[in-house]
């Protein structure tokens, strides 16, 4: 019988999950071909679900819902619950300074616009409605999941005529891994973990299970994604993949793929965006118009210099958010946590598990800083 809690939580799940990362994700995984990107999002999506079934077994030992750095600092301690602010801090940070650069891309292509003006006026509109007390309501939190995911799968089947066969051909061995951030970027969703387990109210196998079914999901809907969106343009896919869909399969891509890709960037903006200031109102005591200003000033800086990169640096600072900060919070840091509390507590794969893991995030963060 279907458990259709599970089932609607799986989905919830993983349309937390697709975010505006996957805009970047197929230009990212085509920089080493089709084959060689295949093989890292199928890696990328097997340690997201290692971590996340820590992070929700972590979960299950409290007594009450906890968000995750607190989780962590509770098993590490002070230092660690630092070292996990600042990891969320980072990725925070670097999201929201790439979003604007998609759009800045997507207006510059549709109209023409100068690259810096539609950057700008995203974070302008963004902005405005991040000072607003909308707050953020799980209904309306499925609703743009489910519809975010409804829009993508409409994409991908409406490309899949436009795939030819030697566009899946090729293979450059210097660009496997220029995709490593981005990928752990994309699955990043480990912290809305507790917030999940706290909506399906079961036991921890059902967890696990609406964990590992949304996770089977995204990474589905990310292969299809990477699929049609290389095998449609080869090597010349675009940085805001929704763009060159449009411009080789027709109109209507056009049209759905910018709606689908300004929803994605506006909602995982203000998602972010929201959840940075109230930590910076209820954490660290800040009024809200300097929480705001904690926020777009440094978006407004880096997207400055940034711009001159056009959409590729969007990219960029996805694998920089990616590889660096979802690496440490989302990776090192619960796998660390497994080999101490071995003996305590029963995880998947066990040490075994916990080392491969701890490698996986260990060699993006080292690829990311240094290659």
């Amino acid at each position: 019988m279907i458990n259709y809690k599970n089932l609607f939580g799986s989905l919830l799940f993983g349309g937390t999950v697709i975010g505006a990362g996957v805009l970047g994700l197929p230009f990212a995984l085509a920089q080493g071909g089709f084959f060689s990107g295949a093989i890292l999002l199928f890696l990328g999506g097997f340690f997201a679900y290692m971590t996340s079934a820590y992070i929700a077994i972590l979960a299950y030992q409290q007594d009450k819902i906890l968000p995750v750095q607190l989780i962590l600092k509770k098993y590490l301690g002070k230092n660690i619950g630092i070292l996990s602010l600042a990891s969320v801090m980072f990725i925070s940070y670097g999201a929201l300074i790439a979003y604007p650069l998609a759009a800045g891309e997507i207006f510059s292509t549709l109209f023409g616009w100068p690259f810096w003006l539609g950057a700008l006026g995203f974070i302008v509109v963004m902005t405005a409605l991040v000072s607003r007390r909308l707050g953020q309501s799980n209904k309306i939190n499925s609703a743009v999941a489910i519809t975010l995911t409804v829009l993508l799968l409409w994409i991908i089947i409406r490309s899949i005529p436009s795939v030819e066969n030697q566009n899946l051909m090729f293979f450059s061995p210097g660009g496997i891994f220029d995709a490593w951030g981005v990928v752990v970027f994309a699955f990043a969703a480990q912290m809305v973990i507790p917030n999940v387990i706290y909506y399906i109210n079961a036991p921890l196998k059902d967890a696990l299970k609406v964990i590992k079914g949304g996770l089977i999901g995204v990474g589905v809907l990310y292969f299809a994604f990477f699929f049609v969106a290389i095998g449609a343009m080869g090597e010349n896919v675009t940085s805001v993949a929704t763009l060159g869909l449009g411009a080789e399969v027709g109109r209507e891509v056009i049209v759905v793929g910018q709606i689908f890709a300004i929803l994605a960037l506006m909602t995982s903006f203000f998602g972010i965006a929201h959840s940075l200031r109230l930590t910076y109102e209820r954490q660290f005591k800040c009024s809200r118009l300097v929480s705001l200003m904690l926020i777009v000033i440094p978006v407004v800086i880096f997207d400055y210099f940034l711009s001159a990169g056009g959409g590729e640096a969007f990219v960029r600072v996805l694998d920089y958010a990616g590889g660096i900060g979802s690496a440490l919070y989302a990776g090192i840091i619960p796998a660390i946590i497994v080999l101490l509390f071995k003996d305590n507590i029963k995880f998947p794969f066990g040490v075994i598990g916990a080392y491969l893991t701890i490698i996986f995030y260990g060699l993006t963060l080292i690829y990311t800083l240094f290659f």
